[in-house]
């Protein structure tokens, strides 16, 4: 396999994480909505007329930008804004840490269980972000089947990776919690 076709299948890899990314975010957004309204609010950036259109807009827009990064469409607009909106998710949880408002929900939606904000999601979203950004020196997509089911499940492999570890982000403060607190975890 030549160097092209290896960057293609790494593309496919990485459009198959955050298309999954994004689309299980919005999908955790549509089922929690009345949660994410509140999320939106928390982070205290926005006025409060437009926590409204906000919370209603972001979950078809990562909807949206997850379909076309999965079915590889509109290239490069797609990895674009998904480059922007990790960014600006990283920024406004940055600024609430420094305003010592870590105790927010961060409004990803990746787990089941609610995920304060910590440099550890900023730094997650600065990774996804320079992962995005390889994107086009990428050569296309893998024009042989079996790459493309390879770059497709090295995606997924991924994508399962990065649940377990947020799992894990999420349930450590409780262990903690509960060490501290003399409580016995069941």
């Amino acid at each position: 396999m030549g160097a092209t076709a290896a960057m293609a299948e790494v593309a496919l890899s990485i459009r198959t994480l955050l298309g999954l990314v994004f689309l299980t975010a919005a999908y955790g957004k549509l089922r929690h909505w009345a949660v994410f309204q509140g999320v939106v609010a928390n982070y205290r950036l926005l006025p409060e007329v437009l926590v409204l259109p906000v919370a209603y807009a972001l979950p078809p827009v990562e909807a949206a930008l997850g379909a076309a990064l999965l079915l590889g469409l509109g290239f490069p607009l797609p990895e674009i804004g998904a480059i922007a909106l990790l960014l600006l998710f990283a920024f406004a949880m940055g600024l609430n840490i420094v305003r010592g408002r870590r105790h927010i929900d961060c409004g990803c939606f990746q787990s089941a269980l609610q995920q304060t904000l910590s440099w550890t999601l900023v730094l997650r979203n600065l990774v996804l972000v320079s992962l995005l950004a390889v994107l086009p020196l990428s050569g296309g997509t893998p024009s042989d089947l079996f790459a493309i089911v390879n770059g497709l499940l090295v995606g997924g492999v991924l994508f399962i990776i990065l649940q377990a570890l947020n799992i894990l982000q999420s349930i450590v403060p409780a262990w903690r919690h509960a060490k501290h607190s003399g409580g016995v975890m069941s």
